[in-house]
């Protein structure tokens, strides 16, 4: 029995007792008076109690408990959080214990063993999945970046793509043929090759398995394996825009053979590799065979935990120090995006254009926040450049008396602020709003669409923001969904057209005039730009923000480490 138990056992059993004497102790606990007088100096070293055995005939022992099984329990599960063991210590509480624990949690953020370069960071909801062939959210296509590598890559400084698992690449035939030669001594996390077998695999995974990007891939005829690490990939027409779709997230090389799990424990070649992954943390080591130049981080620990007030303003905290936690840094970027609405043409209030566009002038931005709001500003296209419509304040749209709209929105801060200033605004109109939130998991699923008539979206443009038009417009988004086959059929012969352009600077006004047909039909309502907002410990170097959001992890490092925990 261990020594907590045994503890337990000895509280239950001294609740409305007189002071027992040692023999009698022994009895109770069904031991030897040696053992018992060994427990009692046990516990007492662990500053559980007070023991004072007896001095001579007419005296008394004393024992004094100075810990209830249940503080004594907790402090255990304290222990295990500052080994950074979240699952062992969540597992056997209940909801309400849960609920005490998780309250602890920002108190060993900051804590390290001095031993290695650890880093724990909160988030505020859980991985949703690691699998490249479902990267939809903004933190899982930044965490399949760190876990994964792809053949090229985009430097957002140099506005350039640069090799990554392809040390060189080049075309013919129009870009309709793409040639790249792999880097030599690749390995994944587990110690197995990494080969132009895994890349040939990945393509076609991508090309025949559905997922919301398949349309970027399934213009590949066939994949051909040549000498000297060479993969050629034979399109169906030209695309210039091939070599960035293969710096994205969705296009990390992946093992051919794969376990059933691999979306929770995924096998790649980054940086890190996962070794801890459940519904309370995700802790990634760095991989020490990694054939670039390695991290500067041993080992980094994302925690998920419910945010505070003060910490909901941030979308990601690099480090905690609860001992330094008035000196956090934050720093903001402007995202490269827009948060807008996407209207469901089968319901009455939306199935004209000039409905669709009254309502987008009753919810104009300046009816719904300040222009000087320090999170967000006014949206008139769907890029922060691009001004498409703008709409102004208006007289309240004609409708049916009793009207009702059902309002869907996802559960981030920043999304719940918007979606109750939305909400407030139809409501002033005289409709009969019912809202409904829907976590990440239920948002891919795509399941309450049927029972939606107005959804607010959020998309983020990634570094390349080039390629990031083209797989906005292109992937199976929620507003394709919504539209008739007819105008997302001539999207798709834009898109043809901007793929066999082979300058970037001629590419940019096409994505703006298809962005620019979206919002004055009416099938995209532009709400706002957002700001970006992190927050840095003192102790924690490295942070550089991108228009994406978020920094390699490979770029962090420690200025200095807190002292561990008393």
């Amino acid at each position: 029995m261990k020594l907590r138990d045994q503890y337990t056992k000895l509280y239950e059993l001294m609740q409305g007792r007189q002071q027992p004497g040692l023999p009698a102790l022994a009895e109770a606990m069904h031991c030897s008076e040696r053992n018992m007088r060994h427990l009692l100096a046990k516990m007492q070293e662990q500053g559980w109690l007070l023991w004072t055995a007896a001095r001579g005939r007419g005296h008394h022992s004393q024992l004094q408990l100075l810990k209830t099984p249940d503080a004594l329990a907790l402090d255990h599960l304290s222990g295990l959080l500052a080994r950074g063991d979240l699952e062992q210590a969540f597992a056997s509480l209940g909801r309400a214990q849960r609920k005490q624990l998780a309250s602890r949690l920002p108190a060993y953020l900051g804590l390290s063993d001095g031993k290695q370069q650890l880093l724990r960071m909160p988030l505020y909801r859980p991985i949703a999945g690691l699998d490249p062939l479902h990267a939809y959210g903004r933190l899982e296509a930044h965490l399949i970046r760190q876990i994964f590598s792809r053949l090229l890559t985009f430097d957002h400084q140099q506005r350039s793509l640069r090799p990554v698992l392809a040390h060189h690449w080049e075309s013919e035939d129009d870009a309709r043929v793409w040639h790249f030669w792999l880097r030599p001594g690749l390995s994944f996390h587990d110690g197995s090759e990494l080969g132009p077998e895994d890349v040939k695999a990945t393509f076609l995974r991508l090309r025949d398995q559905y997922s919301m990007y398949q349309n970027l891939y399934r213009h590949i005829d066939r994949i051909d394996l040549g000498p000297n690490q060479r993969i050629s990939f034979y399109l169906q027409h030209s695309d210039y825009l091939w070599p960035h779709c293969l710096a994205s997230a969705m296009s990390s090389i992946v093992p051919r053979q794969r376990a059933r799990n691999f979306a929770q424990f995924p096998i790649g070649c980054g940086a890190f590799k996962v070794i801890r992954n459940n519904p309370y943390q995700l802790s990634l080591q760095a991989f020490k065979s990694y054939y670039r130049e390695g991290a500067l981080l041993d080992e980094i620990d994302l925690w998920v935990m419910q945010p505070s007030e003060e910490q909901a303003g941030f979308d990601l905290q690099f480090g905690y120090d609860p001992a330094q936690a008035g000196k956090q840094q934050s720093t903001m970027i402007a995202e490269s995006g827009c948060t807008h609405l996407i209207c469901n043409p089968a319901h009455p209030l939306f199935r004209t254009t000039k409905q669709r566009l009254d309502w987008a002038d009753w919810l104009a931005p300046e009816t719904l926040f300040p222009y000087n709001d320090p999170a967000r500003k006014p949206a008139a296209g769907l890029l922060p450049g691009w001004t498409h419509r703008i709409a102004r304040a208006s007289e309240r749209p004609a409708f049916r008396h009793g009207s009702k709209l059902r309002f869907v929105t996802g559960q981030s801060n920043e999304i719940l602020h918007l979606g109750a200033l939305i909400q407030g605004r139809l409501q002033a109109a005289g409709l009969e709003v019912e809202w409904r939130t829907v976590n990440f998991k239920e948002q891919m699923s795509r399941a309450w669409m049927q029972e939606c008539d107005l959804y607010l979206a959020r998309e983020i443009m990634h570094d390349d923001q080039d390629f990031g038009c083209f797989e906005w417009f292109s992937a199976d988004t929620l507003y394709r969904r919504w539209m008739p086959a007819p105008v997302w059929q001539q999207i798709d012969q834009q898109l043809r057209s901007i793929q066999a352009e082979p300058d970037s600077a001629n590419r940019m006004p096409a994505y703006a005039r298809i962005g620019q047909q979206l919002v004055e039909d009416g099938w995209l309502i532009p709400v706002s730009h957002e700001n970006h907002f992190v927050s840095v410990a003192p102790h924690v170097a490295g942070v550089r923000m991108t228009p994406l959001g978020f920094v390699s992890f490979c770029e962090l490092w420690l200025k200095n480490t807190p002292e561990p925990q008393q």
